[in-house]
């Protein structure tokens, strides 16, 4: 059985590695000519995302690349602590994760084409276009099922194609030509590496008086993001002096971290789906972002999950139908849940200066009844690598 994979960031490696382990062939398409690298910004990896890494062999590629972080510490722009609790998370930069699950997925011999944009799926074959100059393919183990070699021009028939291409999928207009498009959630994110220090071992949130303010030790030095509230898109970000004004009249280190920034990273516009589009058609089915773009930390994490859930399901059914409505009954549930946690997440770091004084005020108390027990069902999650499909329950 062979698999195209569209997009090469978190989800696809996953999907590759996963996949490999169950016998199938693989070859990953990516638009850009290089996605890794020390580029982009951060991730934080929850427990759930490193599990599921774990349960197919990438736990200890991965972790090897960030910093374990211990602790959850919410803050109010006061410098009130609001709450704090275990989260067992990894920071890393999302281009050291891309470059480490490439990898890995290369290892296990994935191929890797870069530099190709999908155009179109037609009878489960799928084109392509030139998005550089040179694209490229890249495989310890190129050879194909028939003795060739996938040429990275040729258009691509497989027994599946995983769209894993982000908020922007062209593969999720395709699925469902009816899919509604990206819009602004109503946030903008900025995000750097500061020299100012911090205490280790705590990934803090401050709700800051204007705008949300995330930051964490690590050894690469204190990584940082502010997410800015806005009603309107901005089409570009307020400049460093403006950023760094956000946060003057809180307590707590943000502008003192911003002013001592040694690397930037780039300005994001958060975006979000406003339905839920149709997550497989035919042979053809969505992961991570391209099907449900996701806050509250876990984005990653449930990308991460999506594409080993898959596996698990091509692995233990039948057909490819058969697998993809059997992965559908089992993520749906869960992606809609965190969906809605995600709202929440994103109305607190939105709240206007009254719901923000009424936060202020619940939050230790909610914060240390349900920390933990509320959260468990994120955070607990395992795919079960090795219980079949047919005995787990939606």
């Amino acid at each position: 059985m062979e698999a195209v994979i569209i997009g090469g960031g978190v989800a696809g490696p996953v999907a590759a590695l996963a996949l490999r382990r169950i016998g199938w062939d693989v070859t990953i398409y990516e638009a850009y000519a290089d996605p890794a690298g020390d580029v982009g910004s951060f991730i934080s990896l929850g427990a759930n995302g490193l599990r599921v890494l774990d349960a197919i062999g990438a736990g200890r590629a991965v972790t090897a690349r960030g910093t374990a972080i211990p602790l959850l510490r919410l803050w109010s722009g006061r410098g009130r602590l609001l709450g704090e609790a275990p989260r067992g998370r990894v920071t890393l930069m999302r281009g050291h994760l891309v470059e480490t699950l490439r990898d890995l997925a290369i290892d296990a011999g994935a191929c890797l084409v870069t530099g190709r944009r999908l155009q179109d799926v037609r009878n489960g074959t799928a084109t392509f276009a030139d998005s550089t100059a040179n694209p490229r393919a890249t495989s310890r183990e190129t050879v194909q099922p028939d003795g060739g070699h996938r040429h990275a021009g040729q258009p691509a028939t497989a027994d599946l194609i995983v769209g894993a291409d982000g908020v922007h999928s062209r593969l999720r207009t395709i699925v469902d030509p009816g899919a509604p498009a990206p819009v602004y959630a109503g946030l903008w994110t900025v995000s750097g590496r500061s020299t100012h220090p911090v205490e280790p071992g705590a990934f803090n949130l401050v709700f800051g008086s204007k705008a949300t303010f995330v930051y964490a030790a690590t050894a690469a030095g204190t990584l940082w993001s502010a997410q800015v509230p806005s009603r309107t898109r901005p089409a570009a970000y307020l400049g460093h002096e403006s950023l760094i004004e956000l946060y003057h009249g809180d307590r707590g280190p943000a502008a003192r971290i911003i002013e001592h920034t040694d690397q930037w990273h780039p300005f994001t516009v958060l975006r979000r789906l406003p339905s839920v589009p149709r997550s497989h058609r035919d042979a053809m089915v969505l992961l991570g972002d391209a099907a449900h773009p996701i806050g509250a930390g876990q984005g990653a994490s449930l990308a991460i999950e999506d594409a080993v859930v898959l596996a698990k399901c091509l692995r233990d059914r039948a057909t490819v139908t058969d697998a993809l409505a059997a992965f559908d009954r089992l993520r749906r549930p869960r992606t809609d849940r965190m969906l809605k946690a995600a709202g929440v997440n994103s109305g607190a770091k939105i709240a206007g200066p009254l719901a923000a004084r009424v936060r202020d005020a619940l939050m230790p108390v909610l914060f240390r009844r349900f920390a933990t027990r509320g959260s468990a069902w994120m955070y607990d999650y395992d795919v079960e690598w090795q219980t079949p499909v047919a005995t787990v329950s939606a």
